[in-house]
């Protein structure tokens, strides 16, 4: 079994990957963990612009990504990383779990009151909409 798990460097609980180490290691299962750069609207090819912005994010990402791996190995799971650039993170999630040929990915959704907490987060309603596997949304 291979799970992917999107890290969202925003979140600092790292509740998706605890939850998918604890799987991972009852089923002797391949742990990935991914996190997203998102590069919209942020690049301006013609004047450079936003190339430190990329920079700073992409550093933010792999600093979630080693947090997210030493939660993993606290559970007691070895875990691969993936750091990727990408316009649309729901898209690069799935793309990437296509790759992996995952049999789960792991995302979290933030916490919302009243209504809206009926509603997923828009990444993790996409990522459930269009992955070629099963999909865990931890709250």
């Amino acid at each position: 079994m291979k799970i992917l798990v999107a890290v969202d460097p925003s979140d600092t609980t790292y509740l998706p990957v605890k939850r998918a180490a604890e799987m991972a290691r009852k089923e002797a299962a391949e742990l990935a963990l991914i996190c997203v750069v998102e590069t919209a609207n942020i690049l301006d090819l013609e004047t450079g612009f936003g190339v430190q912005a990329i920079e700073v994010l992409r550093e933010h990402g792999a600093k979630a990504l080693t947090a997210a791996k030493a939660a993993a190995k606290a559970a007691g799971v070895e875990a691969r990383t993936l750091l990727v650039e990408g316009v649309s993170p729901a898209e690069s999630v799935v793309d990437a779990a296509k790759e992996y040929g995952s049999d789960l990915v792991v995302t979290g959704t933030r916490g919302k009151k009243g209504a809206a907490r009926l509603l997923l987060g828009s990444v993790a309603q996409k990522v459930v909409t269009l992955a070629p596997c099963s999909v865990l949304v931890v709250r």
